[in-house]
């Protein structure tokens, strides 16, 4: 398994490019699950803890964030595991590193969106750009192209290679990107994990 916190410096590969996109387009739809789940459970259970309903569900919430803390513990490398509080359910509420783990599950959609936001738009940069001479033919004559806007001219050609060159620009950053994106996860889960 590669550890995510690599530096930002190292060399480019695509293992790493394939293993830090990997990390960030899984770490958001697992995030947004969490976030739903956990914010859902802990609401319901701290409005239902007057009648004491509540406290079960409190105690179930907080399990569940710890199951999802040591998922993220592994998606990131972090060993060994967390030692957690022993005794009975009430100690998972007395637990510090519980409530920790609660925390990330409820705002790790914060990063996790940040970082998906930025390496799909760079993926459809690239897959978009090294592409459009196959597809951009079907596009509707009646809109004016992005290059001839900015007075590259509106011939076919012109409108590839402007294309390309915006591709190359995405593929020159996306490993940078990629690792950068991969790294805001990694770090927050590493801070309250």
């Amino acid at each position: 398994m590669t550890t995510i916190d690599a530096p930002l410096v190292s060399a480019p590969s695509f293992s790493r490019l394939a293993a830090d996109t990997r990390y960030v387009l899984s770490g958001f739809p697992i995030g947004l699950a969490a976030t739903i789940v956990t914010t859902t459970g802990f609401a319901l259970g701290l409005g239902l803890a007057v009648i004491w309903v509540g406290v079960p569900i409190l105690i179930a919430t907080m399990m569940m964030a710890r199951g999802l803390a040591v998922t993220e513990r592994s998606r990131v490398g972090i060993f060994p595991a967390r030692d957690y509080r022993q005794g009975g359910f009430l100690a998972v509420l007395a637990d510090p590193q519980s409530w920790r783990d609660l925390v990330h599950a409820v705002f790790r959609f914060i990063p996790s969106t940040i970082g998906f936001s930025f390496v799909v738009t760079w993926w459809a940069g690239v897959l978009g750009g090294l592409s459009w001479a196959l597809w951009g033919w079907a596009l509707p004559a009646d809109n004016k192209e992005l290059p001839e806007l900015l007075g590259f001219g509106d011939g076919y050609l012109t409108v590839v290679v402007f294309y390309l060159v915006i591709a190359a620009g995405f593929v020159a950053t996306l490993p940078t990107v990629t690792r950068w994106a991969a790294q805001l996860e990694a770090r927050f889960a590493r801070a309250l994990l």
